[in-house]
């Protein structure tokens, strides 16, 4: 093989495999939760729990695209697909991400996401998780 055909080989390698990656970001957000005795986290996705001594709630939220599309992923950020939003209800705070129920279509095929959220949780707070099909593990 020549030279010029080791770098076409190359070349093409690395185009299939950049188009292979997964695109991933991370956000954070956080909640005061003075005054509250429940947190009810209504949200799709694995949830996986973490207590801290701090009064407030923090979450960080995975996103993966499998197809890899970075600048989607960018987009649907800057548009609020990922935010999180609290309502209160006497001493329950219930935290939401209603942007995440719409199914979203890209080139007409449905886009594929995986959420995860890590939730640090205060230690004196009854955490409810309504969403049945959520997997959530409680760590210390």
């Amino acid at each position: 093989m020549t030279t010029r055909t080791h770098l076409a080989f190359f070349l093409l390698s690395l185009s299939f495999f950049a188009s292979a990656q997964t695109a991933t970001k991370t956000f954070n957000k956080s909640f005061n939760t003075d005054s509250r005795g429940t947190i009810m986290l209504d949200l799709p996705g694995i949830i996986d729990l973490k207590i801290w001594d701090n009064p407030s709630i923090k979450f960080e939220i995975g996103v993966a695209l499998p197809a890899g599309n970075g600048s989607v992923l960018n987009e649907l950020a800057n548009i609020g697909r990922y935010n999180l939003v609290s309502t209160s209800a006497g001493d329950v705070l219930t935290i939401t991400a209603p942007n995440l129920q719409k199914q979203l279509k890209v080139k007409g095929e449905a886009l594929r996401e995986v959420i995860t959220f890590v939730v640090f949780v205060p230690k004196d707070l009854n955490i409810v998780l309504p969403n049945v099909t959520a997997a959530a593990e409680l760590k210390k």
